[in-house]
């Protein structure tokens, strides 16, 4: 399936808080973010050509991280 490419134009990025525009990468090909993330390191392909990444330890929120909202539905 192709993505068309679409440019983003700068000021629609300044106006996002982004200063550094010239290295801003939009709407890559898959194929251009396995090619990016093996270039810097961060992943390696398997046997059948997947890519994999180790994430670490650290990949999601925190057991204590728990809020109860009290509303209708929950108040029972």
């Amino acid at each position: 399936m192709s993505v068309p490419i679409m440019r983003f134009p700068v000021k629609n990025l300044l106006k996002l808080g982004l200063k550094n525009t010239e290295s801003v990468h939009y709407q890559l090909s898959p194929e251009e973010l396995i090619q990016d993330t093996l270039r810097i390191g961060e992943g390696v392909l398997d046997e059948n050509g997947a890519l994999v990444i180790k994430t670490g330890e650290f990949t999601g929120r925190s057991p204590k991280d728990k809020f109860t909202v009290k509303d209708e539905t929950t108040e029972d």
